[in-house]
């Protein structure tokens, strides 16, 4: 996989090599440490450091404006070149600073052997390699994602895509084999459609239309069809009876004029609620884009909450929503990664679950992932599927393949059956702080045609 090579420059990003300054920190092992697990899940005390703020210069030349990015700042980031000086970087230092001194003083991992490999001491070494690229340098979101996460002890696993310095030190091999053992681990195949029911349901939502069959007389038919199937297949086919409902009959030609609202509403929520949703559970998936215990200020565009004595209680997942854009802004959707990493992560401690649901909408495409507490101080995120939603009435019926039918009956499962608090006296001492301060570590440049690790289009 081509990457760029180094540069001097003082921005990095996760495809450079690892400067000889930090080959030490990386080889070794992890240091010992007394200190002991915080009873909150709140994050670690910024500490001011003792370099100075010249000595950390965001890129050649300095923008005018603040280098760094507010985290629930979500607008674009403008970047001033007139001749004004630089602002003073001491809060970027204390953070940068501070990050170091997390890796060092946290507990050692306990090992965790894969394919005679000790994926916990790869995950130590790659965060100190990282924290020692902090000290110094901002990184570029776009190509750092990984590095970015990894700070709040969050391991992304998402297939051939990854950055030249997580394959540096784990490898590509151990990389797939992981991804592939962990998604054994937690989806299940057996969720599928049997021949039979899938040729009815394809030629009903095709009579419809070619308008061969009243949109009633489907209704009718598909609830009938649903009738004696699993809550999960009664589920995807009430949604899908909902899209026949509410869908327009052609795609609209401009999708540039198409709201974020419009977006959810219209395409994502008939199907995603049907999955997510069950009222008679006390589940509910909310387009709220409101603040909730689990995101502190910050404010998700859809968080799947459990209802509790006629209030909103604990987030099991949440959701961001970006509209289709001419070219990719990798930027934009690499921060509400970041920022549902912060969230899922927040609610797994704060909750006690076993896992958290992701989700993350760009335009008509959809990526699920799913965060699991796996192992001592590792929090894994993980890709468990992609599928491009329908556009209209008429695209319906292509949407309704196998591969995707299969996707969106495993994300539902896995929901339902890993999504809840877990019963296990040792969890607590596998927990780890969330780093707050990693927005401030995020250079505010964008640059739209930037190497992105991520491919987030279906």
């Amino acid at each position: 996989m081509p990457r760029n090579g180094p540069t001097d420059k003082p921005v990095l990003s996760s495809e450079e090599s690892i400067s000889s300054s930090s080959a030490s920190s990386t080889d070794s092992e992890p240091s010992s440490s007394n200190s002991t697990l915080p009873s909150s899940c709140t994050s670690p005390t910024v500490n001011s450091g003792n370099k100075s703020p010249s000595s950390l210069s965001p890129v050649n030349p300095a923008p005018s404006t603040s280098s760094t990015i507010n985290g629930d700042d979500r607008s674009d980031s403008t970047v001033n070149n007139d001749n004004r000086s630089t602002p003073p970087l001491s809060p970027i230092n204390s953070a940068q600073n501070t990050n170091i001194q997390d890796v060092e003083n946290s507990p050692d991992l306990a090992p965790w052997l894969f394919e005679e490999t000790d994926i916990a001491l790869l995950f130590t070494k790659f965060k100190q390699a990282v924290a020692q690229i902090s000290t110094d340098h901002l990184f570029l979101i776009e190509s750092s994602i990984h590095e970015l996460l990894s700070m709040s002890n969050i391991l992304l696993l998402a297939p051939e895509q990854y950055s030249q310095l997580v394959i540096n030190i784990f490898t590509e091999e151990i990389l797939y084999d992981l991804d592939s053992y962990l998604l054994k681990e937690c989806l299940d195949p057996r969720q599928d459609m049997s021949n039979n029911v899938f040729t009815k349901l394809s030629r009903i939502v095709n009579n419809v239309e070619s308008n061969n069959q009243s949109k009633d007389d489907a209704e009718i038919e598909l609830l009938t069809l649903g009738k004696d199937l699993c809550p999960i297949q009664k589920s995807l086919i009430l949604g899908i009876k909902a899209c026949m409902r509410k869908l327009p009959l052609l795609p609209i030609k401009n999708k540039q004029s198409l709201g974020e609202c419009e977006l959810f509403t219209m395409y994502f929520d008939p199907l995603l609620s049907a999955l997510f949703s069950d009222p008679d559970k006390n589940i509910l998936l909310r387009w709220s884009n409101v603040t909730c215990d689990e995101s502190a200020d910050k404010r998700p565009d859809a968080t799947i909450s459990k209802i509790q004595q006629r209030d909103f209680g604990q987030s099991l997942g949440f959701g961001e929503v970006k509209l289709a854009r001419p070219t990719t802004d990798n930027h934009a959707l690499c921060l509400d990664l970041l920022r549902l990493g912060a969230f899922c992560k927040n609610t797994i401690d704060m909750n006690k679950l076993q896992a958290a649901l992701a989700f993350q909408i760009n335009g008509f495409s959809i990526i699920f992932y799913l965060m699991r507490l796996r192992h001592d101080g590792m929090y894994i995120m993980q890709e468990i599927g992609r599928v491009a939603f329908p556009a209209s009435l008429q695209d319906l019926a292509a949407f309704l393949s196998l591969k995707n039918i299969r996707t969106l009956l495993m994300v539902s499962d896995v929901f339902w059956r890993l999504c809840k608090p877990v019963n296990d006296d040792s969890w607590e001492s596998m927990r780890r702080p969330t780093n707050s301060a990693i927005f401030s570590l995020i250079h505010a440049s964008k640059d739209r045609h930037r190497l992105c690790a991520l491919e987030f289009t279906c």
